[in-house]
């Protein structure tokens, strides 16, 4: 292959009107905006997706209103006072490795076309620390349901402690 040969360089520069002119654009950046220094904080949190039965959802939602809590702070609530309730207990402190975060499938499920038993409102995502996800399977493990039937008995014994009207 021949070497390639260098570019002239002219020896003086003249000035050139388009040169001489400002630009019009504004150059183009490659980044769309400034580097976050550390992860946000929900990010810890465990997405969980909640069959509520539509009783226990009517009921949350007039608790959420009539309390002013959040819903993932009543969720967190309900579902670490059930497990503290059990007998036995599930630990306050799960370790939190990914087998423990899984969530079991329901094993008494009724075979599809079979009507339901109660009406399932459309379900809810909400997001919990790893220790309570943690808590959450142990019991359904305990328990040996499935997590829809834990979180709504959670739910309902939760609601039934607050005492609201029904």
């Amino acid at each position: 292959m021949p070497p390639r040969s260098k570019p002239s360089q002219p020896t003086s520069v003249e000035p050139d009107s388009a040169a001489t002119q400002q630009p019009t654009a504004e150059p183009q950046s490659t980044r769309p905006g400034p580097r976050r220094g550390r992860k946000p904080q929900w990010t810890k949190l465990k997405p969980t997706i909640a069959h509520l039965y539509q009783d226990i959802n009517d009921r949350l939602t007039a608790a959420l209103e009539i309390n002013g809590m959040g819903l993932q702070e009543t969720f967190e609530d309900a579902i670490n006072t059930y497990c503290d309730a059990l007998r036995p207990p599930i630990p306050a402190e799960m370790p939190t490795d990914a087998k423990a975060l899984t969530m079991p499938r329901d094993p008494n499920q009724p075979l599809p076309g079979t009507p339901a038993d109660r009406p399932t409102a459309p379900p809810a995502v909400v997001r919990l620390q790893p220790n309570t996800r943690a808590r959450l399977v142990a019991a359904c493990h305990q328990e040996q349901m499935g997590g829809k039937a834990v979180i709504n008995d959670a739910l309902e014994a939760y609601l039934d402690e607050l005492d609201l009207e029904q």
